[in-house]
């Protein structure tokens, strides 16, 4: 199942930063969300199965409609807007953010990738 995990969190980190490329901005001030700030990856769970992360992925919120994620080796951009769930990122490929009271969290290929503010 570890094999599993590892391969689903692999693939994880290559949609989530084609899926968070996206438009520039377009004016909006968001900056009073209490999204807004730096946001790093803690777990990754599939099914039953749960696994702290080790890499580094800071996702950054700013108070302009826009982002970035950070996997240690690139930096891709993204628009996001707010939702009733937490967020939601805008462009070719869209992620929905839930927000679960602490963390937030991403469903990527029926993983959930949770993310812990910094």
């Amino acid at each position: 199942m570890k094999k599993v995990l590892a391969l689903t969190l692999a693939a994880v980190m290559v949609l989530a930063a084609l899926a968070l490329t996206a438009c520039g901005d377009d004016g909006t001030d968001l900056s009073d969300s209490k999204y807004v700030g730096k946001w790093k990856a803690v777990e990754i769970s599939l099914k039953d199965e749960k696994e702290e992360l080790e890499e580094d992925w800071i996702l950054t919120i700013n108070g302009d409609g826009t982002g970035t994620i950070d996997d240690g080796e690139e930096v891709s951009e993204f628009t996001w807007e707010p939702t009733d769930e937490g967020f939601k990122t805008k462009g070719d490929m869209k992620l929905k953010f839930k927000d679960d009271g602490d963390n937030i969290k991403a469903k990527i290929l029926g993983a959930d990738l949770t993310f812990a503010k910094q």
